[in-house]
Parts: structure tokens; C-alpha cells; sequence
């Protein structure tokens, strides 16, 4: 089955084969935005909070085998932006998160998306303290009057709007351990664009950023990769089981973020 991830301008499908993830990507082209996050962010904020906001029956899933699952984003998180002295909160329960009951839609178009962003949102781009939204739909994308059944996520370009399509993610894989994998790096490598990765308002310091397929790392080992290679998901859950290390974000990603 394939899936995919959009960032509103970059394409990436999750395909799952025999247990083992691989990625490709296309670009879009992205609206202008006249006050992109990312640009209001290094040098003016102090604080960064991750604002979770999930349909009924859309949950997060927060925990496999004993092993917290928001311990991952939290970690790259806090460790992409370590070198900008920018500390992020994560909330790791659902009394932390908000509950936004049964939403009137069933799949949801880029505009209803922003507008539900809008009602959760806390900061502007303009305070010290920034918030990036994250909302998990129990519904698929609409693009173009279509509803794409395979889309992951969506990354509102210029925004601090993230959504995950959470029938998706649950029809990703059989295996539970694979579902939350995907749930947490779809996370990781949307907010990773939000924060302006690959070149996506943080210029690279090293000749990483694989143009032909839009915003993303040519470190295969980095989150930011178009396509993972066979038994990537495999390696992924034994690290997160295992309480091993848990970096997703590259070498290279993380010298641009330090540059910045």
C-alpha cells in the first residue's frame, strides 16, 4: 500500500512493504506566505511549544510496549534547537493535548485545516514564546476537490500548522509497533520542515539538500530523507524499544539549525 506525507509544496509517500518502510517525494508549488514562521523564529524566541490538538477519535497514540512514544519528538526537538537556545514543551498525555470532540467535516481541505489551527493556536509569530500546532483529523485530505486517502500529514507551508490524518496513519501497517513508528516520524520530519528543513528558510551549510526532491536531506540516515531504505522502520522500532538512541534528525540538518 503506499502512502504519503505532504508538506504544502512537498510530496512524500510512505510506502510499506513486508514490514520496511521507503519513501519518495515530489514538490508542489507552495503559496506565498507574508509572514512565514521560520522567519520570525531564530533570534526572536525563547520558548517553543508544541500545541497538540486531536478529533475525537483521532487519538495520538501514546505509548507501545512500555515505551513512550512522545520521547521521540520531544528528544529531536530539543535537540535540533539545543544550538539556538530555544527549549521546546511537549506534552507526552492527553490531558495535556486538547480534545476537539467530533468536528463537523469528515476530510478536511487546506483552508478548513488553518481555520481549526487558528481556534487552538496561543502565540503569534511575533511573541517571544511560539507555538507549532499539531492536529490529528479523523478524516483524510481533500487537494484539488479530491480526498487523498494515502496522505500522512500536511505541513501548511510558511505556517506552524502541522495535521496528521490519523485514519492513515492506523491503515499504515497490521502491526501496531510499525503504526506508531509512523505516527512519531511523519511528526519529526513535518515539524523539521517547519522549522525550515532542508532549505526551507534555514540555508544549508553543507551540500545536503537534494533539489530534485524538494526540501529534503540526501543523508540517508537523516529524518529529512526522501526514501528510506528497506528495514529502516525495523531499525527504528529496535531503537525506540530498546531506550537506544533515538536521532533522527542528520549530521548536516543539524549543522544548518546550529549556523542559523
Amino acid at each position: 500500500m503506499n502512502f504519503k506525507r505532504v508538506n504544502h509544496g512537498f510530496f512524500l509517500w510512505f510506502l510499506l512493504v513486508i514490514g520496511f518502510a521507503q519513501f519518495s517525494c515530489r514538490k508542489d508549488v507552495p503559496e506565498a506566505s507574508p509572514d512565514r514562521f521560520v522567519d520570525n523564529l531564530y533570534g526572536h524566541t525563547n520558548k517553543l511549544e508544541l500545541i497538540i490538538a486531536y478529533e475525537q477519535g483521532a487519538d495520538p497514540y501514546l505509548n507501545f510496549g512500555g515505551f513512550d512514544n512522545w520521547r521521540i519528538t520531544d528528544y529531536n526537538l530539543n535537540q535540533l534547537l539545543a544550538t539556538q537556545n530555544i527549549p521546546v514543551k511537549v506534552p507526552h498525555v492527553l490531558d495535556s493535548m486538547k480534545n476537539l470532540g467530533v468536528l463537523a467535516q469528515n476530510n478536511y481541505t487546506r483552508q478548513n485545516i488553518i481555520d481549526i489551527a487558528a481556534d487552538v493556536q496561543r502565540y503569534s509569530n511575533k511573541d517571544s514564546v511560539k507555538g507549532i500546532v499539531l492536529l490529528f483529523l479523523n478524516g483524510y485530505l481533500i487537494k484539488d476537490g479530491v480526498i487523498e486517502t494515502r496522505v500522512l500529514g500536511l505541513t501548511i507551508d510558511g505556517s506552524a500548522v502541522v495535521a496528521i490524518f490519523k485514519p492513515v496513519i492506523s491503515a499504515s501497517s497490521s502491526k501496531e509497533a510499525e503504526k506508531n513508528m509512523v505516527e512519531q516520524s511523519t511528526i519529526t520530519h513535518e515539524i523539521g520542515h517547519v522549522l525550515g528543513l532542508v532549505n526551507n528558510g534555514v540555508p544549508p551549510t553543507s551540500p545536503h539538500h537534494d533539489q530534485a526532491n524538494g526540501s529534503h536531506c540526501s543523508n540517508a540516515s537523516c529524518v529529512m530523507y526522501w526514501k528510506n531504505g528497506a528495514g529502516e522502520v525495523v531499525q527504528y522500532i529496535d531503537q525506540f524499544t530498546t531506550g537506544q538512541d533515538i536521532t533522527l534528525f542528520g549530521e548536516q540538518c543539524m549543522a544548518d539549525l546550529k549556523a542559523k
